[in-house]
């Protein structure tokens, strides 16, 4: 059954009701928070080598075996498993089929399964059995921005005071990583200490200048033709582990918002007046490659540079080749586009490398 984005928190917060449980989508740690809210509401804990059992990916095989096993110490069991795939539907069809759909109690449930994966397509047919079969709950994990980021931190920081600067700055920096998140937050209100409140001071030296070069360094250096930079940023986030799929979602959101600036500024509106009406607001260092950015592009080739983004996305997730190889042939060849003030971006060129 698909989940509205608008009934998640009750569903979750609320007794078990499905057989199944899958969560999915690009934002990893929202995806593991809930999963492991859910485990503990059928464990009661995550540890607990009775009640939870956990089937990482090569494991899977064991889902049906596991499903069905009783508890030694009686009550369920939480099957909680983790980086799942399409490969995964048809176990799952033959398991649901064990169970009557008509009138179900889920109190009767051997055990509960808790499903973790990443971005599943619309097409995915483990996201269409899920959101079709009525024993099993589809539950998406999107990327957290705008209104929806802005409560996650109004949340994570409780009753701390802060200052709106402060606030504002934190929207620009954090990703959308709901896990990534919580961490810069903790270790920003373990900074703060006992202070009253919040500031922006406070901000900068506990989170602001972690790195050097970060994912968003990449895309602002392509995106104003720097290709040297491009390469000292993206040779450094590789050493970090970042991961490629973020860089392109990264991209695609920097995309997305030069697009919503650059219709305000043809439009009629000055550029510094455009940006200012974007949300989250551009983090004031950035700025000066923001404006750079949406003067070598228009809104019709940032139109095209979307299409082939989201291209560089699948191949990512599809092809033989190294993410990294393809994101950094990709990034290197838009910066050099931009350097040159080319009108004509070649897809050709940034795919060359398949």
């Amino acid at each position: 059954m698909k989940i509205d984005a608008r009934n998640i928190i009750s569903l979750l917060q609320g007794p078990i009701q499905f057989r199944v449980y899958l969560i999915y989508g690009e934002n990893s740690g929202l995806v593991r928070e809930r999963a492991s809210q859910l485990v503990k509401k059928v464990a009661g804990r995550l540890d607990d080598p009775f009640q939870v059992c956990v089937l990482d990916k090569e494991h899977h095989e064991r889902l049906n075996e596991e499903a069905t096993a009783l508890s030694l110490m009686g009550g369920q069991r939480a099957v909680w498993v983790r980086e799942a795939s399409d490969a995964l539907a048809k176990t799952l069809e033959t398991l649901c089929a064990l169970y009557p759909v008509e009138k179900h109690d889920p109190s009767d449930f051997d055990s509960v399964v808790i499903i973790e994966a990443g971005s599943l397509s619309p097409r995915s047919p483990l996201r269409v059995l899920a959101e079709k079969h009525p024993l099993i709950a589809a539950i998406p994990c999107y990327a957290e921005t705008g209104r929806s980021l802005d409560e996650t931190l109004r949340v994570l920081l409780g009753k701390k005071r802060i200052a709106p600067d402060a606030f504002r700055y934190l929207l620009a920096i954090l990703g959308t990583d709901r896990a990534l998140i919580r961490n810069e937050i903790e270790k920003l209100l373990l900074y703060v200490g006992s202070d009253l409140e919040i500031t922006l001071i406070h901000v900068q030296q506990a989170i602001g200048d972690d790195a050097e070069y970060s994912v968003e360094d990449v895309v602002y250096a392509a995106m104003c033709g720097q290709p040297a930079m491009v390469d000292k940023a993206l040779t450094k986030a590789i050493k970090e582990g970042v991961n490629m799929v973020a860089l392109t979602r990264s991209l695609l959101q920097h995309v997305d918002r030069l697009l919503q600036a650059r219709f305000l500024f043809e439009e009629g509106m000055p550029a510094k007046v455009a940006i200012s009406k974007l949300s989250p607001p551009v983090f004031f260092k950035r700025t000066d490659g923001f404006l750079k950015a949406m003067d070598s592009w228009n809104s019709e080739a940032l139109y095209v540079l979307l299409r082939y983004a989201q291209k560089l996305e699948y191949l990512c997730k599809q092809t033989a080749i190294p993410a990294e190889t393809l994101c950094q042939h990709f990034m290197m060849t838009v910066a050099q586009h931009v350097k040159e003030k080319k009108n004509y971006l070649d897809e050709r060129k940034l795919f060359s490398n398949l």
